[in-house]
């Protein structure tokens, strides 16, 4: 009795991990579909991946300069293609350095023209400008009709300017504009620390999801994982170029700064994918990953989104409006002794040279994704690891389409969550990402199997997966290749008749 019952177990669990095998997944498998912009199916052979996935100018050059329309890439194996990608992302990265610096370089540019020409107009309009305060004051100022003459500035004016205005305007300025460079550079340090810790989570993260779902029998779990990662990525490189500040402002405004991929991988995680996993301590680890991958999003996003209102820089101009004009009132002597002075002229220039190259300075510190104090250094890494997510996904694709689909299709209804209907049609949303759509309970045979999986025969459930997984995978290729045999001895047997 006692071994009948093992026996009927043990047939009991290799059903349930057939199922997880090659059935589950496919449920599954118009994720990539529907989310995601990298072609879901893997072509036949990585040359033709590469020209998929957009690849073909990077090799060009190496290519001998190619100059077909549609170039044919001999590449004998996988090793090649990931040898390939890796000069790949040399050459990508050398080229994005150059543009980088030549944008920089014509930013300059810009930013010089900004600083000294208005140095340039206060040398050149000197007199006109203190000729215009001197004719104003004459016609509309007291000192021109009071008795004494120019005893009233001497002995008044000049003093209170020098001794109360001037220092108090000068402090007021230099502790503001103190305060906003260093705010401004100190915001550009965190951000491109945490654009760093975030790669270095995101490569663990990558390599986690490969110890979570590395086996046969998961390749649509890690397909669907990678997808996830890949979609996360390609937000996070949109938030890490000029004009993001403008989008997240956009997202914010419209209660989606928190949404992203990375609660649908959380969720993964958390249900029956995680107790399927290869390797139990890899989805604990990837879940504090991910936990940190979002504390560090969330402080990156307020970095870029807690900035200076306009009133701060409005307060700065008329500081420094305010010490030009009275540098004027302070120089109103007699004309014809100070009028075509060219210490004068000359310090008046300097002073408003001083204010434009600040404001230049703090116009570049602005924008942490622009001008001479770009990170943009630091994000170029973001799209060198979204290449490599783009090849793992259709590497685990081309895994995932070896198991047929046929045996999956018959198992689909019966697999799919209880509280979501069908109209009988292909869902290709189904997953797309909506809290009113998110699975919230499983399927009768989804139950089962997780407490199977977190019960003590667990690992015996998954290596009866893993097993059963190649052994479909070998009947498959061994049918298709039959197939395709009998399909090319009709064609020849239709010719000679």
């Amino acid at each position: 009795m006692k071994r009948r019952w093992t026996a009927i177990s043990m047939v009991g669990y290799a059903v349930i991990a057939c199922v997880d095998g090659f059935a589950y997944p496919f449920c599954r498998a118009s994720f990539q579909r529907s989310t995601h912009h990298v072609p879901p199916l893997f072509s036949s052979t990585p040359g033709d991946e590469i020209i998929t996935a957009g690849l073909i100018p990077y090799l060009q050059r190496e290519l001998n300069e190619t100059k077909t329309s549609s170039p044919t890439i001999q590449i004998q194996s996988a090793e090649d293609l990931r040898q390939r990608r890796r000069a790949i992302i040399t050459r990508r990265r050398q080229k994005k350095n150059e543009e980088d610096d030549e944008s920089r370089s014509r930013e300059d540019y810009v930013f010089l023209l900004v600083a000294v020409v208005p140095f340039l107009l206060a040398f050149l309009f000197w007199e006109n400008i203190s000729l215009g305060l001197a004719t104003f004051i004459d016609e509309y100022g007291a000192v021109g009709r009071a008795a004494d003459g120019n005893q009233f500035a001497n002995s008044l004016i000049r003093p209170t300017i020098t001794g109360v205005v001037v220092p108090v305007i000068s402090i007021a300025l230099a502790t503001l504009l103190s305060n906003t460079v260093n705010i401004l550079r100190d915001r550009q340090l965190q951000l491109r620390s945490l654009i760093n810790k975030e790669a270095c989570d995101l490569r663990l993260l990558r390599r986690a999801i490969f110890g979570i779902f590395g086996t046969r029998q998961h390749a649509g779990r890690r397909s669907r994982a990678l997808g996830l990662m890949t979609l996360y990525v390609e937000q996070l490189d949109r938030e890490c170029q000029q004009g993001s500040i403008e989008m997240l402002e956009n997202i914010e405004l419209s209660g989606g700064i928190a949404t992203n991929e990375l609660d649908r991988l959380s969720s993964m995680l958390h249900g029956v994918e995680g107790a399927a996993a290869s390797r139990q301590g890899s989805v604990e680890f990837a879940d504090d990953i991910i936990a940190r991958l979002n504390e560090y999003r969330s402080d990156r996003v307020a970095l870029l989104l807690t900035d200076f209102p306009d009133l701060h820089w409005v307060v700065l101009s008329a500081l420094s409006v305010s010490i030009c004009i009275m540098f004027l009132l302070e120089s109103n002597q007699s004309l014809n002794q100070y009028l075509n002075s060219i210490q004068l002229r000359s310090l008046f220039a300097l002073l408003v040279g001083v204010f434009s190259t600040t404001a230049t300075l703090c116009l570049d510190l602005d924008d942490p994704f622009t001008g001479s104090f770009s990170i943009n250094s630091a994000s170029a890494q973001i799209g060198d690891l979204r290449l490599c997510l783009q090849e793992d996904f259709r590497e685990a694709n081309s895994e995932h389409a070896e198991i047929s689909s046929r045996a999956m299709k018959a198992l689909r209804e019966l697999l799919r969550p209880t509280n979501i209907k069908s109209d009988g049609k292909v869902d290709k949303l189904e997953d797309r990402y909506d809290d009113s759509r998110t699975r919230t309970r499983f399927s009768l045979i989804s139950t089962i199997y997780f407490h199977l999986l977190t019960g003590p025969l667990g690992s015996n459930v998954r290596a009866a997966g893993d097993v059963l997984a190649w052994v479909a995978t070998a009947i498959t290729n061994r049918v298709r290749l039959v197939l395709s045999w009998t399909k090319r001895w009709k064609k020849r047997k239709s010719t000679d008749k």
